[in-house]
């Protein structure tokens, strides 16, 4: 872990943030569950900003038509494990910091996640989701959410047992279809996975975040942007009473 000097490398964000939050952010444990468009901006961040520990989970390979919108890659990535290939890459951006790349499934792979801080959704399926929700919820680990398709993003952060879960309000969709299936605007990509290292950034230093218990709604096409406050469904099944 750096510590001292060290600390120079952040010095325009420090000025923001301060010095306190940075050794937060150094301390830090924060789990990336999905490295393609989502996951792999976030760990790039989330690592330049000097988050100490990142745990990735991918079971997928790196493929052409990922690089228009996972600049983390590039073409000789092609055919690697994802989280290999982004472990390799984020140590090339601050090698101070500790990176786990786990390949194969979430749900196959949640014991090696349950000691972190944050839960990063990157995932491109609603049943997935649900399930990391469940996981979430069940070990009281805050969970950021986003999900993006064609020019629309979605933004949502869970606090287990304060604010509505994501089971509260997405029930059902097209069950495993991913949404790239139906294309995806690059900078509608860029934006949600910016908005989701910001909630993830806020939780770690403040312990909660502006989108707690609230929803938001983009296009990227007109730069609408729209909050719905959540509530929590006392019959989930996964939070509820």
């Amino acid at each position: 872990m750096y510590y001292g000097p060290d600390l120079l490398r952040f010095d325009r964000q420090l000025l923001v943030i301060g010095r306190e939050a940075q050794l937060k952010l150094r301390d830090s444990r924060v789990a990336i569950v999905g490295m393609g468009g989502l996951g792999s901006n976030v760990a790039m961040q989330l690592a330049a900003m000097g988050v100490g520990h990142l745990t990735l989970v991918d079971f997928d390979e790196v493929e052409l038509t990922n690089i228009n919108r996972q600049p983390l890659y590039d073409e000789s990535d092609v055919k690697k494990p994802k989280a290999i290939a982004a472990s390799q890459k984020l140590m090339k951006i601050n090698s101070k910091i500790e990176v786990v790349p786990i390949v194969g499934r979430f749900e196959q792979n949640t014991y090696r996640i349950e000691n972190v801080d944050v839960i990063v959704d990157g995932l491109d399926s609603i049943s997935a989701r649900l399930l990391l929700n469940a996981f979430a919820v069940k070990l009281k680990i805050p969970y950021v959410f986003a999900s993006v398709e064609g020019y629309y993003g979605n933004v949502s952060t869970i606090l287990p047992g304060k604010t509505a879960c994501l089971r509260c309000f997405m029930k059902s969709g097209r069950g495993d279809e991913k949404a790239c299936a139906h294309g995806i605007y690059p900078p509608a990509v860029f934006m949600a996975s910016t908005i989701e290292s910001s909630e993830t950034i806020s939780i770690i230093v403040n312990g909660t975040s502006p989108l707690a218990g609230k929803l938001l709604v983009f296009d990227a096409s007109s730069y609408v942007f729209d909050v719905t406050n959540l509530k929590r469904n006392p019959s989930c099944p996964v939070c509820g009473d």
